[in-house]
């Protein structure tokens, strides 16, 4: 857990002095550094620490620290999906604007208009669209601007759509 507590912290300190294009370049290689620490002090600890009743001491050291690695990394998964989710969601992003404007101070229009560029591009199509051809999902032609799948954007939608009718999710949801 101290590890786990470390990792976050180290994690928002350096995202405060480095500003990051993409915060996953953060977070992969801040949990390979503190793996090899989180087994380093593993081995480091006492095993009984003085308090812990003999049944409760691992058998097998390996199987245990291997567990823990794994307790840790799904600890550091629901951290980033946390992060990602507070950074990313739209939701939550409107909801702060509406925030900084104190209540009632936008309408429609003004809460929509704060996510175009000047020059009149929707500031979140036009980041994600490129993303998605950057990473392969679909492709946009250079003249047109149209988009179109790619097949591991067909084969991704396919799953969505799949998962979205099995939970019973409408349009957007």
């Amino acid at each position: 857990m101290a590890v786990f507590v470390l990792y976050v912290l180290s994690t928002a300190i350096v995202s405060h002095l480095v500003r990051f294009e993409r915060h996953s370049k953060l977070f992969l290689p801040a949990i390979a550094v503190w793996l090899p620490i989180y087994a380093f002090l593993y081995f480091l600890t006492p095993r009984a620490l003085g308090i812990l009743p003999a049944g409760w001491i691992a058998t097998y050291p390996g199987v245990d620290v291997c567990y823990g690695a794994m307790v840790l990394l799904l600890n550091v998964h629901s951290y980033m999906d946390f992060f990602f989710g507070i950074n990313g969601g739209f939701s939550t992003s409107i909801m702060v604007t509406l925030l900084r404007a104190d209540a009632f101070a936008l309408n429609l229009d003004e809460i929509t208009a704060s996510y175009r560029r000047v020059d009149g591009v929707d500031k979140l199509l036009a980041w994600r669209l490129p993303r998605l051809a950057e990473t392969g999902y679909l492709s946009i032609d250079p003249i047109t601007q149209r988009c179109a799948l790619t097949r591991k954007g067909r084969f991704v939608a396919r799953v969505g759509a799949l998962c979205k009718s099995l939970l019973g999710l409408g349009r957007g949801g």
